[in-house]
């Protein structure tokens, strides 16, 4: 993995832990949409910094993953059109 693909899990994995609600809630299945979200930015450790970490490391690992998957492509395409000296 590259250096960037590393991080970019760190920050999914501590936005994560930031933006989830890490206390058990009784009746899950009884709260609305609206109230789950009210709750989960009342109980969250740091909700925004939290969303904010998943979106930059979702945005990272994918952008690495395209760059490396473009530079590959490229070096693949390099090796074919090389010529061998006589």
């Amino acid at each position: 993995m590259h250096l960037c693909q590393v991080l970019s899990v760190i920050a999914i994995v501590v936005g994560y832990f930031l933006w989830t609600i890490l206390i058990p809630i009784q009746d899950f299945d009884t709260i609305g949409s609206e109230e789950l979200l009210r709750v989960q930015k009342e109980l969250a450790l740091n909700y925004p910094l939290g969303r904010f970490l998943l979106y930059v490391g979702f945005f990272g690992f994918v952008s690495s993953t395209i760059y490396l998957i473009i530079v590959k492509i490229k070096v693949r395409i390099n090796k074919r059109k090389r010529v061998p000296f006589k």
